[in-house]
C-alpha cells in the first residue's frame, strides 16, 4: 500500500463527507423554513414573524454541528449535553415540519415532511463519528508517511564512482583507458547508529541542538539532515 496516496485519498474523502453534510444541512434548513413558517404564522399574533421560530431552531442546530466539527477535529467528544441539545433541536424541527399534517390526519404528509428533520437528526449523530474516525485514520497515516520519508532521507545512498582500468591488446594498438561504473552502497541499506539516532530525535520532536547532543554530532551536520527531512516532508504535504 502506498501510504502517501492513501493519506491523500482519506483526506479527500473526509473533505467530501464534510461538504455533503453541509449540503444536507442547507437543504433541510431551507425546506424546513418553507414548511414551518405557515404553521407558526397561523398560531402567532404577528403573522409576518412566522419565519422567526424556524430560523431560531435551525440556527441552534447549525451551532451544534459547527461546534462538533471543531471538537471532532481535535478528537474530543462534547458529552451528553451537546447530544441532548442536538436531539431537542432536531425534534423541534420535526414538530414544526409535521404538525400541520398531523392535525389534518394526513399520514402521507407526515411522512413526507418528516424526511428532512429525520435526515438532520441522523446526520447530526453520525457526523461526529465520521469526523473522529477520519481524524484518527489521518493521524496514523500521517505518522507512517513521516517515518517513511524520514527513513528515506537518512538511509545511505548508493554511490557511483568512475574508475579507470588500463587495457592492452596483442593484435591492435594499445588501448589506454576504459571507464567502468562501480556502484558502492552501505551494507544492505542499513542505518548507522548516528542516522538512526537523528531519525528518532526528529520523530520525537527534538530540536537540532538536542538531537546533536543526543547523537554526539556537530550542530551543522544535524541541522543539514533536519533540513533534508523537512524538505522531503514538504513535498508530501
Amino acid at each position: 500500500m502506498n501510504v502517501t496516496e492513501e493519506l491523500k485519498s482519506v483526506t479527500k474523502t473526509r473533505k467530501l463527507v464534510n461538504s455533503m453534510l453541509w449540503l444536507i444541512v442547507t437543504g433541510a434548513v431551507f425546506y424546513s423554513l418553507m414548511t414551518s413558517t405557515p404553521l407558526v404564522s397561523a398560531h402567532s399574533q404577528w403573522q409576518w414573524s412566522g419565519w422567526a421560530l424556524g430560523v431560531l431552531t435551525d440556527a441552534a442546530f447549525i451551532l451544534s454541528i459547527s461546534a462538533d466539527a471543531v471538537l471532532s477535529r481535535h478528537g474530543l467528544d462534547g458529552g451528553k449535553w451537546p447530544t441532548a441539545f442536538r436531539w431537542v433541536t432536531g425534534l423541534a424541527s420535526l414538530f414544526l415540519n409535521t404538525w400541520s399534517s398531523v392535525a389534518e390526519r394526513d399520514g402521507v404528509g407526515v411522512a413526507i415532511h418528516a424526511i428532512a428533520p429525520a435526515i438532520l437528526i441522523c446526520a447530526s449523530e453520525v457526523a461526529p463519528i465520521y469526523r473522529r474516525r477520519f481524524r484518527d485514520l489521518e493521524t496514523s497515516l500521517l505518522a507512517l508517511v513521516t517515518e517513511e520519508r524520514v527513513t528515506k532521507v537518512v538511509t545511505p545512498k548508493k554511490v557511483t564512482q568512475k574508475v579507470t582500468v588500463p587495457l592492452v591488446t596483442v593484435t591492435g594498438p594499445l588501448v589506454t583507458t576504459e571507464e567502468k561504473e562501480v556502484t558502492e552502497s552501505g551494507p544492505k541499506g542499513e542505518l548507522s547508529s548516528t542516522k538512526q539516532g537523528i531519525k528518532d530525535a526528529f520523530l520525537q520532536g527534538l530540536s537540532v541542538t538536542e538531537a546533536a547532543k543526543k547523537v554526539g554530532k556537530s550542530h551543522p551536520y544535524v541541522s543539514k539532515i533536519y533540513k533534508e527531512i523537512r524538505e522531503a516532508l514538504a513535498l508530501t504535504a
